[in-house]
C-alpha cells in the first residue's frame, strides 16, 4: 500500500522512494520530531554579554548619577522581558523537522537537505530502552527517553521517544481515548504504531532472539549489573546465580529488578545510576520461558 491521504501523501511517497532505492522495502510508518540545534558556547556567551554590561552601567550610575539610574531601574523589568524574548527567538533559530521512515528492513532518519542515515535491522547488535532519573533515589522515578541502538560497525544510534507517528490523527491522546471509551468504541478506533512499537517489533525482536539463543548455548549476558545465564539470574554482589527452578517470578521496572523466589523473601536489585535496558531484558527472560514482567511506573 503506497497511497496516503494529504497532508502526508508527499512524505509517504518520499518514504516509498527511499525504501526502494535502499532496498529496505515498503514503509511501515513515518515519524517526525522537532530538532533545535544547540547554540554553542561562543553564541551563548554573546547572548549573555549584555547582562554584565547592563549591571555595570546601573552600578556606575547609582554611584555617580543616582538621579539618572532611577528611570533605568524603572524600565528594567521591561528590558529584562525583551531580552528574554530575544534570547528565546534566537535560541530556536534553525529549528527543523527530522523525519524517520520505518521499514521491514530498517530505518532511515532524514534531515532537510541531508542524505538519509540508514540503520538496517540485521546490523543491530544491541537495543537498550533508555530512561532518565526524574526524581530522588527514594522515589526512583524515571522518564522514558527512547531507545539506543548499537550496530555491528560500532555506531550508537539514539532513537528519541519524541518521534510522533505522522499518520496518527489522534496523537498522544489516542491511547487515552481508547482506554476511557467503551470496549466496542475503543476497539473501533484505528491504531497507529508508535516509534516504540516499530523499534520493539523490528530491532528488539531480533536482538532478543539472538540473546536468548546465546544464553541457551551457555553465554552470560549483563544488563544494568544484572547477570543472566541458562542456570539463573544474579545481582551485582551475588557470588552465584539464583536457579530458575527456585524462582517464582521476576519483576522489572526502570532501575529495579525484583526476584521472587519460591517460598522465600524477594530480592531487590536497585540501579539508580541507570534505569535503562530492563524492558529488553524482560523480553529475553520471557523468551527463555521465565515468568517475568516489566512495568514502566
Amino acid at each position: 500500500m503506497t497511497d496516503r491521504p494529504a497532508p502526508n501523501a508527499a512524505t509517504w511517497q518520499h518514504a516509498v522512494q527511499i525504501g526502494g532505492s535502499l532496498g529496505l522495502g515498503e514503509p511501515l510508518g513515518i515519524y517526525h520530531t522537532e530538532i533545535t540545534p544547540p547554540l554553542g558556547a561562543r553564541r551563548v556567551m554573546r547572548l549573555l554579554a549584555p547582562i554584565p554590561v547592563f549591571l555595570l552601567v546601573v552600578v556606575l550610575l547609582l554611584v555617580w548619577a543616582p538621579e539618572a539610574a532611577v528611570p533605568i531601574l524603572g524600565v528594567s523589568p521591561f528590558l529584562a522581558g525583551g531580552y528574554v524574548l530575544v534570547f528565546f527567538v534566537i535560541s530556536r533559530r534553525g529549528r527543523f523537522t527530522r523525519w524517520l521512515y520505518g521499514y521491514a528492513g530498517g530505518l532511515a532518519e532524514i534531515d532537510p537537505g541531508g542524505p538519509p542515515r540508514v540503520v538496517r535491522w540485521d546490523e543491530v547488535t544491541d537495543v537498550v530502552d533508555e530512561w532518565s532519573s526524574a526524581g530522588s533515589e527514594s522515589q526512583s522515578a524515571w522518564d522514558y527517553e527512547g531507545f539506543r541502538l548499537t550496530t555491528a560497525d560500532g555506531r550508537t544510534v539514539p532513537i528519541t521517544a519524541k518521534y510522533a507517528n505522522a499518520l496518527d490523527p489522534y496523537g498522544p491522546v489516542g491511547g487515552m481515548i481508547r482506554a476511557l471509551a467503551p470496549a466496542r468504541v475503543g476497539d473501533a478506533i484505528p491504531r497507529f504504531p508508535s516509534i516504540a512499537d516499530l523499534i520493539t517489533g523490528q530491532a528488539a525482536a531480533l536482538v532478543v532472539a539472538r540473546l536468548a539463543s546465546a544464553i541457551r548455548d551457555g553465554a552470560t549476558i549483563v544488563r544494568g549489573d544484572i547477570r543472566v545465564n541458562r542456570d539463573g539470574i544474579a545481582g551485582p554482589k551475588d557470588a552465584a546465580v539464583t536457579p530458575w527452578g527456585a524462582i517464582e517470578r521476576v519483576e522489572l521496572t526502570p532501575g529495579r529488578v525484583k526476584v521472587r523466589p519460591i517460598g522465600g523473601k524477594a530480592r531487590k536489585y536497585e540501579n539508580y545510576r541507570d534505569g535503562s535496558g530492563y524492558a529488553v531484558l524482560c523480553r529475553v527472560l520471557l523468551a527463555l520461558g521465565v515468568s517475568a514482567s516489566f512495568e514502566s511506573l
